[in-house]
């Protein structure tokens, strides 16, 4: 059975504080803009290293360089820019709010040169699979909208425009690409638009995996299985009533990533609480092809160490799964 992670890795750990440094530098005007994009470089490096070392299956680049889910887009996309501070859900960070001046425009390289980077360095040790912030999160969280001024017609030109995100990845060598879409959790009633965006997200030629996290998706699960969604994340930990999300696997027909690890609790979870989960979703899929084990959401919101842990239950519980001993 195999393993994943989602979103972002802690950048910098008791041990590893070249970042923090770097970043310390350019901020009194100490380091250049190459400079530090080596630094950045250099921890990206050390990220995927420990996920690959750990024993994760298929692994991201860290999203070292993303100040928030929304950051790279934000920068890179014409026509938008980074607003005012605001917290990301109910988390204990913060991001910066979207705001919209004009049509969104993107050649679909923002994140192109970051995977290849990364994809290089890997040497084969793990898979490496792409991500983008889901369009209906970019959307609801906009500050300021200037153009497009609904809900839907914004949601519907952001993924327009990650469609073409999703094409340069895929033309980089990228086989999956994660969408995380945090604001379709929170809001499942936005489910008939999440749909209408998918459907745009098609045109970008590769596998979407779809991460709904931080709240209950057990009412839209079947409302999900349409293309190019081909991987369904499913967080069963973040909220009390997560795990009813597994008595609703049966209406998904594609793999499911199953969120066993909580990312946003620093309690590490026991192999009987990770099995109970496993087997339970097992009992629906019916067949362990379908089931990918993986964390809720990203690790950054740990400590280092504790990520770490996080990490090894994560990898301990496919081995239980396969029948390996830890």
């Amino acid at each position: 059975m195999n393993t994943t992670v989602v979103g972002a890795y802690p950048k910098i750990s008791d041990e590893h504080q070249e970042l923090r440094r770097a970043l310390h530098k350019a901020d009194r005007g100490e380091l250049d803009d190459a400079s530090l994009a080596v630094a950045f470089d250099e921890a990206t490096e050390w990220a995927i290293g420990e996920l690959a070392d750990v024993g994760i299956d298929v692994i991201n680049d860290g999203q070292i360089r993303w100040d928030d889910l929304l950051a790279p887009f934000a920068k890179a996309w014409r026509n938008c820019e980074r607003g005012p501070l605001e917290r990301f859900y109910d988390n204990n960070t913060y991001f910066r709010q979207p705001i919209i001046k004009g049509p969104i425009e993107t050649d679909g390289q923002t994140l192109v040169r970051d995977f290849t980077f990364a994809d290089g360095k890997l040497r084969g040790r793990a898979h490496l699979k792409a991500a983008v912030c889901g369009p209906l999160t970019f959307a609801t969280l906009t500050a300021e909208d200037d153009h497009y001024k609904d809900l839907e017609a914004r949601t519907l030109a952001i993924a327009d425009a990650l469609a073409k995100e999703l094409a340069g990845l895929g033309a980089a060598g990228a086989k999956i690409v994660d969408v995380e879409e945090p604001a379709l959790a929170a809001h499942p009633e936005l489910i008939d638009l999440e749909r209408a965006a998918l459907a745009r997200l098609a045109k970008g030629g590769v596998t979407v995996a779809l991460y709904p996290y931080f709240f209950p998706i057990d009412k839209i699960i079947e409302k999900l299985d349409v293309p190019p969604v081909g991987i369904l994340g499913v967080d069963v930990r973040s909220r009390e009533t997560s795990p009813k999300a597994i008595e609703r696997l049966g209406a998904w027909k594609g793999t499911v990533s199953l969120g066993v690890i909580d990312a946003r609790n620093t309690r590490i979870e026991t192999p009987r609480e990770t099995g109970e989960l496993v087997d339970a979703a097992l009992k629906q899929l019916r067949d362990e092809r379908r089931l990918i084990l993986s964390t809720t959401t990203g690790l950054e919101y740990l400590p280092h160490d504790v990520a770490r842990k996080k990490l090894n239950a994560l990898v301990d519980a496919a081995r239980a799964a396969k029948g390996v001993p830890a």
